[in-house]
Protein backbone atom coordinates (compact mmCIF):
# COMPACT_ATOMS: atom_id res chain seq x y z
CA UNK A 1 0.00 0.00 0.00
CA UNK A 2 1.13 3.36 -0.81
CA UNK A 3 1.29 4.74 3.32
CA UNK A 4 3.84 1.73 3.74
CA UNK A 5 6.20 3.21 1.74
CA UNK A 6 9.52 4.34 1.92
CA UNK A 7 12.43 5.84 0.04
CA UNK A 8 14.46 3.38 -1.60
CA UNK A 9 11.73 0.88 -1.87
CA UNK A 10 10.24 -0.77 -4.73
CA UNK A 11 6.50 -0.59 -4.86
CA UNK A 12 4.25 -3.05 -6.79
CA UNK A 13 0.48 -2.89 -7.19
CA UNK A 14 -2.71 -1.65 -8.29
CA UNK A 15 -3.48 2.34 -8.14
CA UNK A 16 -5.85 5.03 -9.38
CA UNK A 17 -4.14 7.61 -11.17
CA UNK A 18 -6.94 10.54 -10.03
CA UNK A 19 -5.38 13.57 -12.15
CA UNK A 20 -2.05 13.11 -15.22
CA UNK A 21 -0.23 15.70 -16.93
CA UNK A 22 2.26 15.09 -19.90
CA UNK A 23 4.71 17.90 -20.21
CA UNK A 24 7.50 18.34 -22.17
CA UNK A 25 11.38 18.23 -21.51
CA UNK A 26 12.96 21.74 -21.22
CA UNK A 27 16.62 21.01 -22.71
CA UNK A 28 15.66 18.35 -24.73
CA UNK A 29 13.03 16.37 -26.91
CA UNK A 30 10.33 14.45 -26.05
CA UNK A 31 8.50 14.42 -23.15
CA UNK A 32 7.05 12.78 -19.29
CA UNK A 33 3.86 12.20 -17.30
CA UNK A 34 3.16 13.58 -13.64
CA UNK A 35 0.41 11.71 -12.09
CA UNK A 36 -1.53 11.41 -8.88
CA UNK A 37 -1.73 7.67 -8.04
CA UNK A 38 -3.45 6.82 -5.10
CA UNK A 39 -5.42 3.76 -2.98
CA UNK A 40 -7.12 3.42 -0.08
CA UNK A 41 -4.13 4.57 1.99
CA UNK A 42 -3.24 7.51 0.67
CA UNK A 43 -2.18 9.43 -2.56
CA UNK A 44 1.36 9.80 -4.09
CA UNK A 45 2.99 11.68 -6.83
CA UNK A 46 4.58 9.55 -9.62
CA UNK A 47 6.41 10.26 -12.92
CA UNK A 48 7.00 8.21 -16.22
CA UNK A 49 10.32 9.24 -17.45
CA UNK A 50 9.58 7.25 -20.87
CA UNK A 51 6.71 7.90 -22.68
CA UNK A 52 5.69 5.13 -24.87
CA UNK A 53 3.13 5.32 -27.98
CA UNK A 54 0.01 3.67 -26.49
CA UNK A 55 0.52 5.03 -22.87
CA UNK A 56 -1.35 8.39 -23.66
CA UNK A 57 -4.47 6.53 -24.79
CA UNK A 58 -4.38 4.20 -21.64
CA UNK A 59 -4.80 7.47 -19.48
CA UNK A 60 -7.15 9.10 -21.59
CA UNK A 61 -9.21 5.85 -21.69
CA UNK A 62 -8.74 3.74 -17.74
CA UNK A 63 -7.91 5.20 -14.76
CA UNK A 64 -6.44 2.21 -12.77
CA UNK A 65 -3.57 0.73 -13.26
CA UNK A 66 -0.71 -1.93 -12.31
CA UNK A 67 2.87 -0.40 -12.05
CA UNK A 68 5.83 -1.40 -10.76
CA UNK A 69 8.01 1.91 -8.97
CA UNK A 70 10.93 2.86 -7.65
CA UNK A 71 10.01 4.86 -4.39
CA UNK A 72 11.99 8.06 -3.93
CA UNK A 73 12.65 11.47 -2.21
CA UNK A 74 12.79 14.78 -2.82
CA UNK A 75 13.01 18.00 -0.28
CA UNK A 76 10.97 15.46 2.16
CA UNK A 77 8.04 13.76 0.07
CA UNK A 78 8.01 10.90 -1.22
CA UNK A 79 7.57 10.51 -4.94
CA UNK A 80 7.26 7.24 -7.54
CA UNK A 81 9.15 6.52 -10.85
CA UNK A 82 7.02 4.84 -12.66
CA UNK A 83 9.06 1.52 -15.01
CA UNK A 84 6.27 -0.57 -16.02
CA UNK A 85 2.12 0.36 -16.31
CA UNK A 86 -0.60 -1.52 -17.63
CA UNK A 87 -4.35 -0.82 -17.70
CA UNK A 88 -6.22 -3.48 -15.29
CA UNK A 89 -9.47 -4.83 -16.47
CA UNK A 90 -12.94 -2.81 -15.22
CA UNK A 91 -13.91 -6.40 -14.42
CA UNK A 92 -10.96 -6.58 -12.26
CA UNK A 93 -11.18 -3.64 -10.54
CA UNK A 94 -11.99 -3.41 -6.52
CA UNK A 95 -12.60 0.51 -6.20
CA UNK A 96 -12.83 0.04 -2.01
CA UNK A 97 -8.89 -1.10 -2.04
CA UNK A 98 -8.18 2.10 -4.04
CA UNK A 99 -10.24 4.60 -2.63
CA UNK A 100 -10.10 5.42 1.46
CA UNK A 101 -13.36 4.28 3.45
CA UNK A 102 -14.87 5.09 6.86
CA UNK A 103 -13.38 3.16 9.79
CA UNK A 104 -16.76 2.08 10.88
CA UNK A 105 -17.74 -1.43 9.52
CA UNK A 106 -21.02 -1.30 7.69
CA UNK A 107 -22.44 -3.51 10.56
CA UNK A 108 -22.21 -0.76 13.00
CA UNK A 109 -23.38 2.35 11.06
CA UNK A 110 -26.90 -0.39 9.98
CA UNK A 111 -27.00 -0.33 13.85
CA UNK A 112 -26.43 3.18 14.68
CA UNK A 113 -29.37 3.85 11.75
CA UNK A 114 -31.61 1.86 12.86
CA UNK A 115 -31.24 3.19 16.57
CA UNK A 116 -31.97 6.61 15.33
CA UNK A 117 -34.99 6.01 13.24
CA UNK A 118 -36.49 3.51 15.92
CA UNK A 119 -36.67 6.66 17.98
CA UNK A 120 -39.01 8.79 15.38
CA UNK A 121 -42.69 8.71 16.27
CA UNK A 122 -43.66 11.17 13.66
CA UNK A 123 -45.03 8.77 10.84
CA UNK A 124 -45.02 11.05 8.27
CA UNK A 125 -41.05 11.42 9.28
CA UNK A 126 -40.34 8.25 9.92
CA UNK A 127 -41.91 7.22 6.31
CA UNK A 128 -39.65 10.49 4.62
CA UNK A 129 -36.39 9.24 6.63
CA UNK A 130 -36.96 5.55 5.85
CA UNK A 131 -37.80 5.74 2.12
CA UNK A 132 -35.05 7.75 1.37
CA UNK A 133 -32.61 6.36 3.17
CA UNK A 134 -33.74 2.27 2.84
CA UNK A 135 -36.23 1.92 0.81
CA UNK A 136 -35.27 4.64 -2.41
CA UNK A 137 -32.78 4.34 -5.15
CA UNK A 138 -30.83 6.78 -3.10
CA UNK A 139 -29.95 3.87 -0.29
CA UNK A 140 -26.58 2.81 -1.81
CA UNK A 141 -25.81 6.55 -2.50
CA UNK A 142 -26.58 7.65 0.87
CA UNK A 143 -24.10 4.98 2.22
CA UNK A 144 -21.28 5.52 -0.22
CA UNK A 145 -21.00 8.75 -0.73
CA UNK A 146 -17.71 10.75 1.45
CA UNK A 147 -19.14 13.98 3.24
CA UNK A 148 -16.40 16.13 1.77
CA UNK A 149 -13.54 15.79 -0.70
CA UNK A 150 -10.78 17.02 1.69
CA UNK A 151 -11.65 18.70 5.06
CA UNK A 152 -13.53 15.98 6.98
CA UNK A 153 -14.36 12.13 6.19
CA UNK A 154 -13.65 12.17 2.46
CA UNK A 155 -13.93 8.52 2.32
CA UNK A 156 -16.72 6.43 1.37
CA UNK A 157 -18.91 5.86 3.86
CA UNK A 158 -18.11 9.63 5.23
CA UNK A 159 -21.56 10.89 3.97
CA UNK A 160 -23.34 8.35 6.18
CA UNK A 161 -20.81 8.72 8.98
CA UNK A 162 -21.02 12.03 9.51
CA UNK A 163 -24.96 12.34 8.92
CA UNK A 164 -25.25 9.69 12.19
CA UNK A 165 -23.04 11.81 14.18
CA UNK A 166 -24.49 15.09 13.72
CA UNK A 167 -27.60 13.33 14.62
CA UNK A 168 -26.31 11.69 17.83
CA UNK A 169 -25.21 14.93 18.69
CA UNK A 170 -27.75 17.12 18.08
CA UNK A 171 -29.92 14.33 19.95
CA UNK A 172 -27.94 14.70 22.82
CA UNK A 173 -28.19 18.63 22.78
CA UNK A 174 -31.73 18.45 22.78
CA UNK A 175 -32.46 17.06 25.88
CA UNK A 176 -31.42 20.35 27.47
CA UNK A 177 -34.49 22.01 26.27
CA UNK A 178 -37.42 19.59 26.79
CA UNK A 179 -39.71 22.15 23.86
CA UNK A 180 -37.03 20.78 20.71
CA UNK A 181 -39.06 18.21 18.76
CA UNK A 182 -36.69 15.24 18.48
CA UNK A 183 -38.21 13.68 15.91
CA UNK A 184 -37.83 16.67 13.04
CA UNK A 185 -34.45 17.21 14.38
CA UNK A 186 -33.37 13.18 13.64
CA UNK A 187 -34.97 13.46 10.51
CA UNK A 188 -33.48 16.94 9.62
CA UNK A 189 -30.14 15.89 11.04
CA UNK A 190 -30.13 12.35 8.97
CA UNK A 191 -30.66 14.67 5.87
CA UNK A 192 -29.07 17.41 5.88
CA UNK A 193 -26.39 16.88 3.18
CA UNK A 194 -28.32 14.17 1.11
CA UNK A 195 -27.59 16.48 -1.91
CA UNK A 196 -23.97 15.39 -1.62
CA UNK A 197 -24.41 12.59 -3.48
CA UNK A 198 -25.68 14.55 -6.12
CA UNK A 199 -22.66 17.13 -5.67
CA UNK A 200 -19.54 14.70 -5.75
CA UNK A 201 -18.83 11.59 -8.23
CA UNK A 202 -16.76 9.09 -6.02
CA UNK A 203 -17.19 5.75 -8.65
CA UNK A 204 -13.71 6.29 -9.04
CA UNK A 205 -11.83 9.27 -8.20
CA UNK A 206 -13.43 11.80 -5.54
CA UNK A 207 -14.60 14.81 -7.44
CA UNK A 208 -17.19 17.59 -7.76
CA UNK A 209 -20.10 16.89 -10.45
CA UNK A 210 -20.95 19.66 -12.89
CA UNK A 211 -24.26 19.99 -11.14
CA UNK A 212 -22.61 19.68 -8.14
CA UNK A 213 -20.21 22.98 -8.87
CA UNK A 214 -23.28 24.91 -10.44
CA UNK A 215 -25.76 23.96 -8.18
CA UNK A 216 -24.67 23.20 -4.51
CA UNK A 217 -25.72 20.05 -2.24
CA UNK A 218 -28.12 22.22 -0.25
CA UNK A 219 -29.75 23.08 -3.43
CA UNK A 220 -29.87 19.85 -4.55
CA UNK A 221 -30.90 18.73 -1.16
CA UNK A 222 -34.09 20.99 -1.21
CA UNK A 223 -35.29 19.70 -4.63
CA UNK A 224 -34.46 15.74 -3.50
CA UNK A 225 -36.74 16.12 -0.72
CA UNK A 226 -39.14 18.37 -1.85
CA UNK A 227 -39.72 15.89 -4.90
CA UNK A 228 -39.78 12.55 -2.11
CA UNK A 229 -42.53 14.44 0.24
CA UNK A 230 -44.46 14.74 -3.00
CA UNK A 231 -44.76 11.12 -2.84
CA UNK A 232 -46.32 10.76 0.09
CA UNK A 233 -50.27 11.42 0.82
CA UNK A 234 -50.76 14.40 3.29
CA UNK A 235 -47.66 15.01 4.42
CA UNK A 236 -48.13 18.34 6.81
CA UNK A 237 -46.80 21.46 4.61
CA UNK A 238 -45.62 23.16 8.48
CA UNK A 239 -43.28 20.00 8.92
CA UNK A 240 -42.05 20.17 4.87
CA UNK A 241 -41.44 24.13 5.60
CA UNK A 242 -39.61 22.86 8.64
CA UNK A 243 -37.81 20.54 7.77
CA UNK A 244 -36.47 22.42 4.27
CA UNK A 245 -35.64 25.24 6.85
CA UNK A 246 -33.08 23.13 8.11
CA UNK A 247 -31.60 21.80 4.95
CA UNK A 248 -31.79 25.07 3.44
CA UNK A 249 -30.29 26.79 6.52
CA UNK A 250 -27.69 24.09 8.07
CA UNK A 251 -24.26 26.35 7.05
CA UNK A 252 -25.82 28.91 9.23
CA UNK A 253 -24.52 31.85 7.87
CA UNK A 254 -24.47 33.30 4.17
CA UNK A 255 -21.00 33.84 3.64
CA UNK A 256 -20.81 30.63 4.23
CA UNK A 257 -22.93 29.75 1.35
CA UNK A 258 -26.61 29.44 2.82
CA UNK A 259 -29.58 30.67 1.68
CA UNK A 260 -31.12 31.41 5.09
CA UNK A 261 -30.19 31.78 8.88
CA UNK A 262 -31.35 29.20 10.96
CA UNK A 263 -34.51 30.55 12.71
CA UNK A 264 -35.96 27.72 14.90
CA UNK A 265 -34.59 25.77 17.14
CA UNK A 266 -34.24 22.60 15.66
CA UNK A 267 -32.48 24.29 12.85
CA UNK A 268 -29.84 25.77 15.24
CA UNK A 269 -29.44 22.56 16.96
CA UNK A 270 -28.68 20.66 13.64
CA UNK A 271 -26.30 23.66 12.15
CA UNK A 272 -24.20 23.47 15.55
CA UNK A 273 -24.28 19.74 15.74
CA UNK A 274 -22.73 19.88 11.97
CA UNK A 275 -19.97 22.30 12.70
CA UNK A 276 -18.68 20.64 16.13
CA UNK A 277 -19.30 17.17 14.40
CA UNK A 278 -16.90 17.90 11.34
CA UNK A 279 -14.41 20.12 13.62
CA UNK A 280 -13.68 17.35 16.00
CA UNK A 281 -13.24 15.00 13.14
CA UNK A 282 -10.75 16.91 12.03
CA UNK A 283 -9.09 17.27 15.89
CA UNK A 284 -9.08 13.80 16.24
CA UNK A 285 -7.68 12.93 12.81
CA UNK A 286 -4.75 15.38 13.57
CA UNK A 287 -4.10 13.54 16.75
CA UNK A 288 -4.40 10.07 14.74
CA UNK A 289 -1.66 11.24 11.88
CA UNK A 290 0.48 12.68 14.27
CA UNK A 291 0.71 10.03 17.45
CA UNK A 292 4.35 10.77 18.83
CA UNK A 293 3.46 15.11 18.48
CA UNK A 294 2.69 17.24 20.93
CA UNK A 295 1.35 20.19 18.34
CA UNK A 296 -0.14 19.44 14.77
CA UNK A 297 0.91 20.94 11.47
CA UNK A 298 -1.51 23.74 10.72
CA UNK A 299 -4.05 22.46 9.26
CA UNK A 300 -5.78 24.90 6.89
CA UNK A 301 -9.27 24.19 7.12
CA UNK A 302 -9.10 25.00 11.38
CA UNK A 303 -6.30 28.50 10.93
CA UNK A 304 -4.61 27.00 13.26
CA UNK A 305 -2.34 24.50 15.34
CA UNK A 306 -3.89 21.72 17.50
CA UNK A 307 -2.86 20.58 20.77
CA UNK A 308 -2.61 16.97 20.63
CA UNK A 309 -1.12 16.22 24.58
CA UNK A 310 2.30 14.50 24.94
CA UNK A 311 1.97 11.89 23.20
CA UNK A 312 3.71 8.83 22.63
CA UNK A 313 7.58 9.20 22.66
Amino acid sequence: MLRDCKAGDRFEGTVLVAEWKESPFRQKAGSFVTLTCQDKTGTMSAKIWEVQAELIGWLNQADVFYIQASVTEYKGLLDLNIDLIRPVPTEEVNIEELLPASPYSVEILEERTDSLLSLIQNPQLKCLLSRIINESEWREAYRKAPAALKVHQAYLRGLWEHSLGVAELALSISFQYPDVDRDLLITGSMLHDIGKIFEYSYERAFAFTTDGRLLGHIIMGVDLLSREISKIEGFSTDLRTKLLHIITSHHGRYEWQSPKRPKCIEAVIVHYADALEAELWQFNQAKKDNPTEEWSPYIRSLERNVYLGRGER
